[in-house]
Protein backbone atom coordinates (compact mmCIF):
# COMPACT_ATOMS: atom_id res chain seq x y z
CA UNK A 1 0.00 0.00 0.00
CA UNK A 2 1.03 3.40 -1.02
CA UNK A 3 2.10 6.38 1.67
CA UNK A 4 1.35 10.08 1.04
CA UNK A 5 4.45 11.55 3.01
CA UNK A 6 6.75 14.60 1.83
CA UNK A 7 9.97 12.84 -0.50
CA UNK A 8 13.20 12.76 1.42
CA UNK A 9 14.58 13.41 -1.93
CA UNK A 10 13.65 16.50 -4.25
CA UNK A 11 13.82 17.13 -7.55
CA UNK A 12 17.09 17.59 -9.31
CA UNK A 13 19.08 16.04 -6.07
CA UNK A 14 22.02 14.66 -7.66
CA UNK A 15 22.22 10.97 -7.60
CA UNK A 16 25.71 9.73 -9.71
CA UNK A 17 27.35 12.17 -12.08
CA UNK A 18 24.32 13.84 -13.94
CA UNK A 19 21.84 11.28 -13.11
CA UNK A 20 19.23 13.53 -10.58
CA UNK A 21 15.97 13.03 -9.48
CA UNK A 22 12.77 13.93 -11.91
CA UNK A 23 9.96 13.09 -9.00
CA UNK A 24 9.19 10.86 -6.76
CA UNK A 25 6.33 8.21 -8.22
CA UNK A 26 5.69 6.04 -5.56
CA UNK A 27 6.39 5.05 -1.76
CA UNK A 28 6.13 1.18 -0.96
CA UNK A 29 7.22 -0.92 1.31
CA UNK A 30 9.44 1.06 3.06
CA UNK A 31 10.83 2.23 0.27
CA UNK A 32 10.85 5.65 -2.00
CA UNK A 33 10.74 5.31 -5.54
CA UNK A 34 12.09 7.66 -8.31
CA UNK A 35 11.98 8.31 -12.19
CA UNK A 36 15.46 9.52 -13.25
CA UNK A 37 16.90 12.06 -15.45
CA UNK A 38 18.38 9.27 -17.60
CA UNK A 39 15.01 7.40 -17.85
CA UNK A 40 15.45 4.50 -14.89
CA UNK A 41 14.74 3.95 -11.45
CA UNK A 42 15.89 4.66 -8.21
CA UNK A 43 14.89 2.54 -5.14
CA UNK A 44 15.56 4.55 -1.48
CA UNK A 45 15.38 2.05 0.89
CA UNK A 46 14.08 3.41 4.54
CA UNK A 47 14.37 -0.24 6.24
CA UNK A 48 17.67 -1.34 5.32
CA UNK A 49 20.69 0.44 6.76
CA UNK A 50 24.11 0.93 4.49
CA UNK A 51 25.79 -1.46 7.12
CA UNK A 52 23.43 -3.84 6.96
CA UNK A 53 23.58 -4.27 3.09
CA UNK A 54 25.31 -7.41 1.47
CA UNK A 55 28.07 -6.75 -1.21
CA UNK A 56 25.64 -7.11 -4.13
CA UNK A 57 27.67 -4.39 -6.58
CA UNK A 58 28.37 -6.64 -9.29
CA UNK A 59 24.43 -7.80 -9.41
CA UNK A 60 22.93 -4.27 -8.40
CA UNK A 61 23.93 -0.79 -8.92
CA UNK A 62 23.88 0.87 -5.56
CA UNK A 63 24.53 4.27 -4.29
CA UNK A 64 24.61 5.90 -0.97
CA UNK A 65 22.60 8.89 -0.40
CA UNK A 66 22.66 11.87 2.99
CA UNK A 67 20.14 14.21 3.16
CA UNK A 68 19.36 15.86 6.39
CA UNK A 69 21.92 14.52 8.24
CA UNK A 70 20.47 10.47 7.79
CA UNK A 71 22.76 8.01 5.23
CA UNK A 72 20.48 5.93 3.22
CA UNK A 73 21.07 2.90 0.33
CA UNK A 74 19.81 3.03 -2.70
CA UNK A 75 19.39 0.77 -6.30
CA UNK A 76 19.51 1.95 -9.59
CA UNK A 77 17.22 0.23 -11.80
CA UNK A 78 15.83 0.03 -15.63
CA UNK A 79 12.64 -0.66 -14.52
CA UNK A 80 10.18 -0.77 -11.81
CA UNK A 81 8.06 -3.50 -10.64
CA UNK A 82 6.86 -4.55 -7.17
CA UNK A 83 8.28 -8.08 -7.97
CA UNK A 84 11.48 -6.46 -8.74
CA UNK A 85 11.90 -4.07 -5.77
CA UNK A 86 10.69 -7.07 -3.48
CA UNK A 87 13.40 -9.14 -5.09
CA UNK A 88 15.97 -6.54 -4.55
CA UNK A 89 15.01 -5.89 -1.01
CA UNK A 90 15.86 -9.78 -0.13
CA UNK A 91 19.29 -10.05 -2.18
CA UNK A 92 20.42 -7.10 -0.43
CA UNK A 93 19.94 -8.27 3.41
CA UNK A 94 20.47 -12.05 2.68
CA UNK A 95 23.23 -13.66 1.60
CA UNK A 96 22.59 -16.63 -0.18
CA UNK A 97 24.42 -18.71 -2.86
CA UNK A 98 28.30 -18.41 -3.35
CA UNK A 99 27.79 -14.99 -1.23
CA UNK A 100 27.99 -16.92 1.49
CA UNK A 101 31.62 -18.20 0.93
CA UNK A 102 34.41 -16.27 1.68
CA UNK A 103 37.20 -15.86 -0.07
CA UNK A 104 37.97 -19.10 -2.08
CA UNK A 105 37.73 -16.95 -5.56
CA UNK A 106 39.57 -19.66 -7.54
CA UNK A 107 37.24 -22.37 -6.84
CA UNK A 108 34.49 -20.10 -7.25
CA UNK A 109 35.30 -18.78 -10.59
CA UNK A 110 36.21 -22.73 -11.74
CA UNK A 111 32.44 -23.51 -10.74
CA UNK A 112 31.10 -20.51 -12.63
CA UNK A 113 32.86 -21.68 -15.96
CA UNK A 114 32.75 -25.37 -15.52
CA UNK A 115 29.50 -25.86 -14.05
CA UNK A 116 27.48 -22.99 -13.32
CA UNK A 117 28.06 -21.18 -16.73
CA UNK A 118 27.03 -24.73 -19.00
CA UNK A 119 23.80 -25.32 -17.09
CA UNK A 120 22.47 -21.50 -17.51
CA UNK A 121 23.02 -21.24 -20.85
CA UNK A 122 23.21 -24.02 -22.54
CA UNK A 123 22.84 -23.41 -26.39
CA UNK A 124 25.76 -21.34 -25.91
CA UNK A 125 27.67 -23.82 -25.04
CA UNK A 126 26.53 -26.84 -27.08
CA UNK A 127 27.43 -24.31 -30.52
CA UNK A 128 30.70 -24.44 -29.49
CA UNK A 129 30.07 -28.66 -28.98
CA UNK A 130 30.51 -27.98 -25.78
CA UNK A 131 28.86 -30.92 -23.36
CA UNK A 132 26.43 -29.89 -20.53
CA UNK A 133 28.23 -31.55 -16.98
CA UNK A 134 26.50 -34.88 -16.16
CA UNK A 135 28.48 -34.84 -13.06
CA UNK A 136 31.13 -33.46 -10.76
CA UNK A 137 33.44 -34.49 -8.29
CA UNK A 138 34.60 -32.26 -5.52
CA UNK A 139 38.27 -34.19 -3.48
CA UNK A 140 40.82 -32.74 -0.96
CA UNK A 141 41.49 -32.82 2.97
CA UNK A 142 38.08 -33.32 5.24
CA UNK A 143 37.02 -30.54 7.01
CA UNK A 144 37.26 -27.94 4.38
CA UNK A 145 33.46 -27.26 3.67
CA UNK A 146 32.78 -29.61 0.49
CA UNK A 147 28.97 -30.15 1.88
CA UNK A 148 28.58 -26.52 2.19
CA UNK A 149 29.74 -25.48 -1.10
CA UNK A 150 27.43 -27.66 -3.02
CA UNK A 151 24.54 -26.16 -0.76
CA UNK A 152 25.53 -22.79 -1.94
CA UNK A 153 25.83 -23.92 -5.71
CA UNK A 154 22.62 -25.39 -5.38
CA UNK A 155 21.55 -21.87 -4.20
CA UNK A 156 23.45 -20.22 -7.11
CA UNK A 157 21.69 -22.28 -9.87
CA UNK A 158 18.24 -22.49 -8.09
CA UNK A 159 18.07 -25.99 -8.29
CA UNK A 160 17.04 -28.34 -5.20
CA UNK A 161 19.24 -30.23 -3.18
CA UNK A 162 18.79 -34.09 -2.51
CA UNK A 163 21.80 -34.96 0.14
CA UNK A 164 22.57 -38.86 0.06
CA UNK A 165 25.09 -40.74 2.37
CA UNK A 166 26.43 -44.11 1.45
CA UNK A 167 24.25 -45.86 4.48
CA UNK A 168 21.46 -44.53 3.39
CA UNK A 169 21.29 -46.56 0.57
CA UNK A 170 22.36 -49.82 2.47
CA UNK A 171 19.36 -52.66 3.27
CA UNK A 172 19.08 -55.90 4.35
CA UNK A 173 17.75 -57.33 0.68
CA UNK A 174 19.69 -58.60 -1.65
CA UNK A 175 19.63 -56.43 -4.52
CA UNK A 176 18.02 -53.67 -2.36
CA UNK A 177 20.29 -51.32 -2.48
CA UNK A 178 20.58 -50.98 -6.09
CA UNK A 179 16.65 -50.36 -5.78
CA UNK A 180 17.28 -47.19 -3.52
CA UNK A 181 19.93 -45.60 -6.05
CA UNK A 182 17.21 -45.78 -8.52
CA UNK A 183 14.45 -44.01 -6.19
CA UNK A 184 17.39 -41.59 -5.21
CA UNK A 185 17.48 -39.90 -8.98
CA UNK A 186 13.57 -40.63 -9.61
CA UNK A 187 12.76 -38.43 -6.89
CA UNK A 188 15.23 -35.89 -7.86
CA UNK A 189 14.13 -35.91 -11.72
CA UNK A 190 10.55 -35.45 -10.12
CA UNK A 191 11.90 -32.26 -8.56
CA UNK A 192 14.42 -31.08 -11.11
CA UNK A 193 15.93 -29.29 -11.52
CA UNK A 194 18.03 -30.71 -8.88
CA UNK A 195 21.54 -31.33 -7.72
CA UNK A 196 21.73 -35.26 -6.04
CA UNK A 197 25.08 -35.02 -3.63
CA UNK A 198 26.79 -37.83 -2.56
CA UNK A 199 28.79 -37.52 0.26
CA UNK A 200 31.65 -39.77 0.26
CA UNK A 201 31.13 -41.10 -2.71
CA UNK A 202 33.97 -43.74 -3.23
CA UNK A 203 32.05 -45.98 -0.38
CA UNK A 204 29.36 -45.73 -3.14
CA UNK A 205 31.41 -46.60 -6.40
CA UNK A 206 34.59 -47.86 -4.97
CA UNK A 207 37.21 -49.09 -7.60
CA UNK A 208 35.76 -52.29 -8.85
CA UNK A 209 39.71 -53.50 -9.24
CA UNK A 210 40.10 -53.44 -5.28
CA UNK A 211 36.67 -55.90 -4.47
CA UNK A 212 36.74 -59.02 -3.31
CA UNK A 213 33.98 -60.49 -0.97
CA UNK A 214 30.69 -58.61 -1.73
CA UNK A 215 32.11 -57.87 -5.54
CA UNK A 216 28.76 -58.91 -7.65
CA UNK A 217 26.98 -56.82 -5.24
CA UNK A 218 28.98 -53.90 -5.84
CA UNK A 219 29.26 -54.24 -9.11
CA UNK A 220 25.52 -54.36 -9.35
CA UNK A 221 25.66 -51.35 -7.31
CA UNK A 222 28.40 -49.47 -9.82
CA UNK A 223 26.26 -50.33 -12.73
CA UNK A 224 22.92 -48.69 -11.64
CA UNK A 225 24.51 -45.75 -10.58
CA UNK A 226 26.23 -45.52 -14.19
CA UNK A 227 23.40 -45.87 -15.83
CA UNK A 228 21.62 -43.23 -13.99
CA UNK A 229 24.21 -41.13 -13.98
CA UNK A 230 24.86 -41.23 -18.24
CA UNK A 231 21.07 -39.78 -17.92
CA UNK A 232 21.06 -37.35 -15.58
CA UNK A 233 21.72 -34.30 -17.68
CA UNK A 234 18.73 -34.74 -20.21
CA UNK A 235 16.62 -34.73 -16.89
CA UNK A 236 17.65 -31.79 -15.52
CA UNK A 237 20.09 -33.57 -12.71
CA UNK A 238 23.69 -32.29 -11.60
CA UNK A 239 25.62 -35.40 -9.75
CA UNK A 240 28.05 -34.03 -7.56
CA UNK A 241 29.78 -36.38 -5.32
CA UNK A 242 32.29 -35.89 -2.32
CA UNK A 243 35.18 -37.37 -1.25
CA UNK A 244 38.64 -37.48 0.25
CA UNK A 245 40.25 -39.99 -1.83
CA UNK A 246 39.07 -39.63 -4.97
CA UNK A 247 41.57 -41.85 -6.33
CA UNK A 248 39.46 -44.90 -4.85
CA UNK A 249 36.88 -44.18 -6.71
CA UNK A 250 36.15 -46.67 -9.69
CA UNK A 251 37.39 -44.67 -13.20
CA UNK A 252 34.29 -45.55 -15.21
CA UNK A 253 32.61 -42.94 -12.68
CA UNK A 254 35.15 -40.33 -14.09
CA UNK A 255 35.48 -40.93 -17.75
CA UNK A 256 34.29 -38.07 -20.18
CA UNK A 257 30.54 -37.60 -20.22
CA UNK A 258 30.25 -39.01 -16.45
CA UNK A 259 31.30 -37.11 -13.45
CA UNK A 260 34.82 -35.90 -15.89
CA UNK A 261 35.30 -32.45 -13.82
CA UNK A 262 37.30 -32.66 -10.65
CA UNK A 263 37.34 -30.33 -8.55
CA UNK A 264 39.70 -29.58 -6.08
CA UNK A 265 38.83 -28.04 -2.43
CA UNK A 266 41.67 -26.75 -0.62
CA UNK A 267 42.02 -25.46 2.82
CA UNK A 268 40.07 -21.99 3.17
CA UNK A 269 42.29 -19.20 2.18
CA UNK A 270 43.14 -15.81 4.16
CA UNK A 271 40.18 -14.31 3.56
CA UNK A 272 38.06 -17.31 3.93
CA UNK A 273 40.08 -18.04 7.75
CA UNK A 274 38.90 -14.76 8.82
CA UNK A 275 35.22 -14.89 7.78
CA UNK A 276 35.34 -18.11 9.75
CA UNK A 277 36.65 -16.67 12.72
CA UNK A 278 33.84 -14.04 12.89
CA UNK A 279 31.59 -16.96 11.91
CA UNK A 280 32.51 -19.45 15.33
CA UNK A 281 32.68 -16.89 17.21
CA UNK A 282 29.09 -14.99 16.64
CA UNK A 283 26.96 -15.01 19.46
CA UNK A 284 29.38 -15.97 22.23
CA UNK A 285 31.33 -12.72 24.29
CA UNK A 286 34.09 -11.91 22.47
CA UNK A 287 36.92 -9.10 22.83
CA UNK A 288 35.96 -6.55 19.87
CA UNK A 289 39.41 -5.97 20.08
CA UNK A 290 40.53 -8.95 18.48
CA UNK A 291 42.66 -8.78 15.87
CA UNK A 292 41.34 -11.24 12.84
CA UNK A 293 44.43 -11.02 10.50
CA UNK A 294 46.74 -12.39 12.77
CA UNK A 295 44.48 -15.28 13.37
CA UNK A 296 44.23 -15.83 9.46
CA UNK A 297 47.34 -16.06 9.12
CA UNK A 298 48.30 -18.30 11.51
CA UNK A 299 46.11 -20.97 10.76
CA UNK A 300 47.28 -21.06 6.97
CA UNK A 301 46.47 -25.02 6.19
CA UNK A 302 43.76 -24.78 8.74
CA UNK A 303 40.28 -26.14 7.65
CA UNK A 304 36.90 -25.22 8.42
CA UNK A 305 36.48 -27.57 11.77
CA UNK A 306 39.75 -26.71 12.59
CA UNK A 307 38.74 -23.59 12.71
CA UNK A 308 35.51 -23.33 14.08
CA UNK A 309 35.30 -27.00 15.95
CA UNK A 310 38.90 -26.70 17.37
CA UNK A 311 40.41 -23.46 17.91
CA UNK A 312 37.15 -21.50 18.27
CA UNK A 313 34.53 -24.00 20.05
CA UNK A 314 37.49 -25.00 22.52
CA UNK A 315 38.85 -21.31 23.33
CA UNK A 316 34.77 -21.23 24.78
CA UNK A 317 34.74 -24.21 26.72
CA UNK A 318 37.63 -22.81 28.49
CA UNK A 319 36.72 -19.05 28.84
CA UNK A 320 33.42 -21.06 30.04
CA UNK A 321 35.36 -23.10 32.65
CA UNK A 322 37.05 -20.07 33.82
CA UNK A 323 34.30 -17.88 34.11
CA UNK A 324 35.57 -15.72 31.76
CA UNK A 325 33.96 -12.53 30.74
CA UNK A 326 34.46 -12.85 26.94
CA UNK A 327 37.02 -15.26 24.55
CA UNK A 328 40.16 -13.08 23.49
CA UNK A 329 42.70 -13.16 21.33
CA UNK A 330 45.27 -14.98 23.95
CA UNK A 331 42.69 -17.89 24.67
CA UNK A 332 42.07 -18.09 20.86
CA UNK A 333 46.26 -18.24 20.20
CA UNK A 334 46.46 -20.93 22.82
CA UNK A 335 43.88 -23.25 21.28
CA UNK A 336 45.85 -22.94 18.02
CA UNK A 337 48.69 -24.39 19.68
CA UNK A 338 46.87 -27.34 20.13
CA UNK A 339 44.95 -27.99 16.56
CA UNK A 340 47.23 -29.26 13.91
CA UNK A 341 46.06 -28.29 10.85
CA UNK A 342 44.37 -30.86 8.63
CA UNK A 343 46.70 -30.26 5.72
CA UNK A 344 50.44 -30.72 6.70
CA UNK A 345 53.16 -30.69 4.43
CA UNK A 346 53.49 -34.60 4.35
CA UNK A 347 49.70 -35.17 3.56
CA UNK A 348 49.85 -32.46 0.77
CA UNK A 349 50.60 -34.34 -1.72
CA UNK A 350 47.99 -36.85 -1.42
CA UNK A 351 45.51 -34.41 -2.66
CA UNK A 352 47.50 -32.76 -5.60
CA UNK A 353 45.69 -32.28 -8.62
Amino acid sequence: MSNITKPILYPGFKIKGDVIIVARTDKVYFTEIYSLSDGKYFYLFLSVKPNEVVDQKDKIELAKISSNGNDYIGAIVANHSQSQLVKIVDELTNLRGFDCIAGMRELKEVLIAEVINPLRDPERFKKFKVSIPNGIILYGPPGCGKTFIVRKLAEELGYNFVQVKHSDLATPYIHGSVGNIGKVFANAQDNAPAIVFFDEISGLVPNRQNLQGEGSHKEEEINEFLMQLNDAADNRILVVGATNFIDRIDPAILRPGRMDKKIYVSPPDFEARKELFKLGLSGRPYDKAIDFDELAEKTDGYSSADIIEGVVEGAARIAANMNDTAIDQKLLKKEMEKVKPVVEEKSKIGFSR
